[in-house]
């Protein structure tokens, strides 16, 4: 598969064979065939291009890397990319990522990667990873910080614990996993009439959009993102069937809606808003959702995080949220760092509330 570009060369670590192993910067036009690949392995949503490519209104500048040969790649990661020239920061969510089974990212390569980044200008690059051993192997491979260097990134908090219902091919075997109170609820739902819609257009998404900014002035949350990004990442997942807009209707009027995407292994739900006066409704929608996720190859439902009282309802379908490891940054001009981290973090971090208020109100 001859989709990237070769930077520089080191040795696989592997039980297979040893094979000459480059890093690969991906070429604008094959961007669109790695969301193909990483659907073939365990990579996780946040380094998928479908999900990264919308974040360019921000100033976020993918880069996507993979390393092995142009017929055989092995490992890939996504770098959001903020700043320009020789000042320039990275963000990596849940990467790198192994793409085979046998293969095992050396702190060789990770040594390379940063050789990689460091010439192109970056100062550090802030990384996040569900695996505790991929950011042991960081601080292995050069000079890291355990600490969050860049904690401004105006998106889902991935570092905070999940709520994540494991599910069962039996539909009766998920359900007794939930708490009395969720089953009870799905019951009296369906008793009542809600009906379970899916599509998969940002069209849909647009018109659930009205329940989303009435849920979010009534619960006093902030819509992160405006509606045309989230429409475009709905674009370019909607060719590999990752994304799903779910709706509950009542007498014909929609009374819930639920934004998921997915990777090979779990089902996203990144937006959800209900009318209040249909609090079955929530319940109800999750639960088809989840349902239909897994029959489209995700059997974990991801509710996401559950601060306040939303943790109260998550936990009916899981009693204990997922938690992740801290953010590690690993600094590569020394002196640069230094600067920004005395001078400018302070300073940012006092600025924050009003660049998330300014960038939630885009309109394009």
């Amino acid at each position: 598969m001859n989709v990237v570009t070769p930077i520089s060369e080191m040795e696989v670590r592997s039980s297979a064979p040893a094979i000459c192993a480059s890093w690969f910067e991906v070429r604008p036009r094959d961007i669109s065939l790695w969301n193909s690949v990483l659907l073939g392995t365990d990579t996780s949503l946040y380094q998928y291009p479908f999900w990264n490519e919308p974040n360019r209104p921000f100033l976020l500048r993918p880069r996507y890397l993979a390393w092995g040969t142009q017929d055989r790649p092995l490992a890939f990661v996504c770098i959001l990319t903020v700043g320009f020239g020789p000042a320039k920061i990275g963000l990596v969510f849940r990467g790198p990522v192994c793409l085979q089974p046998d293969v095992e990212l050396s702190s060789l390569a990770l040594s390379e990667l940063f050789d990689w980044a460091r010439a192109q200008g970056f100062i550090f690059i802030r990384f996040t990873h569900s695996d505790p051993h991929v950011l042991d192997l960081l601080s292995r491979a050069g000079h890291v910080e355990d600490y969050d260097a860049f904690p401004y990134f105006l998106d889902y908090p991935v570092q905070c614990p999940d709520y994540i219902v494991e599910q069962f091919d039996c539909e009766e075997a998920t359900l007794a996993s939930f708490d009395r109170e969720a089953r009870r609820k799905i019951r009296r739902a369906t008793e009542a009439g809600y009906e379970f819609r899916v599509d998969d257009s940002a069209a849909a998404l647009a018109k659930a959009w009205p329940l989303y900014q009435e849920c979010s002035r009534r619960k006093h949350f902030r819509l992160e993102r405006p509606l045309s990004v989230y429409q475009r990442a709905v674009r370019l997942a909607q060719p590999h069937d990752c994304v799903r807009i779910y709706a509950a209707y009542l007498n014909g009027t929609m009374v819930g809606n639920t934004l998921v995407f997915r990777d090979r292994t779990m089902a996203h739900s990144l937006l959800a808003a209900f009318d209040m006066r249909h609090r079955h409704a929530a319940v109800f929608l999750h639960w088809h959702a989840m349902r239909d996720m897994y029959r489209l190859g995700a059997p974990r439902y991801n509710l996401g995080p559950g601060p306040g009282l939303l943790a109260r309802f998550k936990r009916q379908f899981c009693p204990e949220p997922t938690r992740y490891p801290a953010a590690r940054t690993v600094v590569l001009k020394e002196d640069w760092f230094r600067f920004w981290r005395q001078r400018i973090f302070p300073v940012a971090s006092g600025v924050r509330p009003m660049l998330r208020k300014l960038v939630s109100r885009l309109r394009s």
